[in-house]
């Protein structure tokens, strides 16, 4: 199992916790069923991750989706940015490899004009984290 094969696992796991307010261990378990530890890996990473700075993702994404309410971000939309602006803070993973796979993810899962709304948005946290350095 690859990287982008991963990301998405962590990306369902999130949209799970999106939708239903928790992390479901069950889930986990049987979409890792048949992943190796480095996948194992980065999922648990990037799922503890995600639940310890919850908050300041949360107000990163709320800064810059201007004219869009938080809690009406469309579920899948806000899964990928939930994931995208946890790495961009808050990992070493380059920016462009971050936004294209969430552009990746949500020309799989989310509307036609999604990806752009998400692209903008990362494009505006990855503005503010090289002008923070």
């Amino acid at each position: 199992m690859n990287r982008r094969e991963a990301r998405e696992i962590a990306f369902k796991l999130t949209y799970e916790m999106t939708v239903t307010g928790a992390y479901n261990p069950d889930t986990r378990d049987e979409l890792l069923e048949k992943a190796n530890a480095d996948c194992r890996e980065f999922v648990d990473s990037e799922i503890a991750g995600i639940e310890s700075h919850f908050d300041g993702i949360k107000a990163m994404i709320v800064k810059y989706a201007k004219g869009y309410d938080y809690s009406r971000i469309y579920k899948a939309d806000l899964a990928i940015l939930i994931i995208s602006c946890y790495e961009i803070m808050y990992t070493d993973l380059p920016s462009a490899v971050i936004a294209n796979e969430a552009v990746e993810l949500a020309k799989i899962y989310s509307d036609v004009k999604s990806y752009s709304f998400i692209n903008g948005i990362l494009a505006s946290v990855i503005r503010e984290r090289e002008s923070n350095g």
